[in-house]
């Protein structure tokens, strides 16, 4: 387990029974939540984010874009977003209340959504991703409150608890659109106290192959669509070759996956499939851009058509940006060295192999880090949690690297 360290005396700080409780009881309480997506159940997690800040005197409010089903929170300190004057140093701490599905919960040793805690482990879907996160984040806000308020610390904080990031829906970019953003930001993950400046993107698109269906029994008189798909995942997989010699020091390689393929399974099992579609994932890497991989995927599925005759066409499913800010920018070496002397964490330069919502700040210009306790391993895991003693130094390192931001 991570100790805490340093002698921090600002309110609520210290690994103290009392801070300890009121993280233990805030994060399981978000646990108790269940905020599945899909289907995208957040709306009941943004109202009691909501009604949490409201009864501490904390401006706080639901946002209904980009979907009302689909609610979700924000809160500030100091000067309302909305409004402040374009001068005014505000930090934002952003995370996620969407949580991917539990799945059967009978291959769960305890209760999915129990908020079950043990030993000092808090237990259930998002308890490391990333509902501790936003618990974290809500207790920095509630106890910096008055240092703000006061004008002992410079700007303003805001609280984003986002929509949709498991499956990258627009709860972040929504956010904000709406006027809810900042100078800086700290996307809250569960990255082990590693400090991330980059992130992978992804794009995933379903591609279809087009045969002609025939029965079984007379198979010449067809062309078959898995036959007809082989040229183009032989060539996905050349192309996959090619890509992993493209590495970024910080988030590895780049790749290009099929990961579903499916064909006839709409039609009687005696007939030659007429089509054939599959997901093909491609990772991006920070120095690639979106508009670089469409034309690499169109030359490539160009180039088989040629060869092979194959008539295929493609659709967009999904697209995440990299996302990337220079290691050694401010922010990202005051919470390095934090958590290097309060939780032990390496000082090396680090980044994600997955996408988050640091993308977002990133596009616009705002300098992004991903930063937070519990292990990435855990994410989406059967039996997920996270060390409680961990998230309380979690909680001194982040109040102190706000007030270092915004002193």
């Amino acid at each position: 387990m991570t100790t805490a360290s340093g002698d921090d005396t600002g309110p609520g700080d210290g690994p103290d029974p009392d801070g300890l409780a009121d993280l233990t009881d805030l994060a399981a309480d978000l646990v108790r939540v269940p905020t599945e997506n899909p289907p995208g159940d957040e709306r009941p997690g943004a109202e009691f984010v909501v009604e949490w800040f409201e009864e501490r005197g904390i401006d706080a409010r639901l946002v209904e874009a980009p979907d009302p089903e689909r609610a979700q929170a924000v809160a500030w300190v100091g000067e309302n977003p909305e409004t402040a004057p374009d001068d005014s140093p505000t930090l934002v701490l952003n995370g996620h209340l969407d949580v991917v599905p539990a799945g059967d919960p009978e291959s769960w040793t305890r209760d999915p959504f129990g908020g079950t805690v043990e030993d000092g482990v808090l237990y259930g879907r998002g308890s490391a991703d990333m509902k501790t996160g936003l618990a974290l984040a809500m207790l920095t806000l509630r106890d910096l409150a008055p240092e703000i308020e006061s004008g002992n610390l410079d700007g303003s904080l805001v609280f984003h608890a986002a929509m949709g990031e498991e499956t990258g829906a627009p709860g972040t970019r929504t956010l904000l659109d709406e006027g809810y953003g900042g100078d800086r930001a700290v996307v809250l993950e569960p990255t082990d106290f590693r400090v991330g400046t980059a992130a992978k993107g992804v794009v995933t698109y379903r591609v279809g192959v087009s045969g002609s269906a025939s029965h079984a029994s007379r198979p010449d008189q067809g062309v078959n669509a898995i036959d007809a798909a082989r040229p183009v995942l032989a060539a996905i997989d050349d192309y996959d070759d090619r890509l992993r010699e493209r590495e970024d020091p910080l988030v590895g390689k780049a790749y290009a996956t099929v990961t579903e393929f499916e064909a006839g399974t709409d039609s009687n099992m005696a007939v030659l499939p007429g089509r054939a579609e599959f997901l093909l994932d491609r990772r991006i890497l920070p120095d690639e851009t979106i508009e670089t991989v469409e034309a690499e995927i169109e030359d490539l599925l160009a180039g088989v058509e040629r060869a092979a005759g194959v008539e295929t066409d493609r659709s967009l499913v999904k697209h995440y940006a990299s996302a990337g800010i220079p290691a050694d920018h401010s922010l990202a070496e005051r919470f390095r060295d934090l958590s290097a002397e309060m939780a032990d964490a390496p000082r090396e330069p680090w980044g994600l192999e997955a996408a988050t919502d640091a993308r977002e700040f990133v596009a616009r210009g705002t300098p992004a880090i991903i930063w937070g306790p519990g292990e990435l391993a855990q994410a989406h895991t059967v039996d997920e949690h996270i060390d409680l003693g961990d998230a309380v130094a979690g909680l001194e390192i982040l109040k102190k690297g706000v007030r270092e931001t915004l002193s």
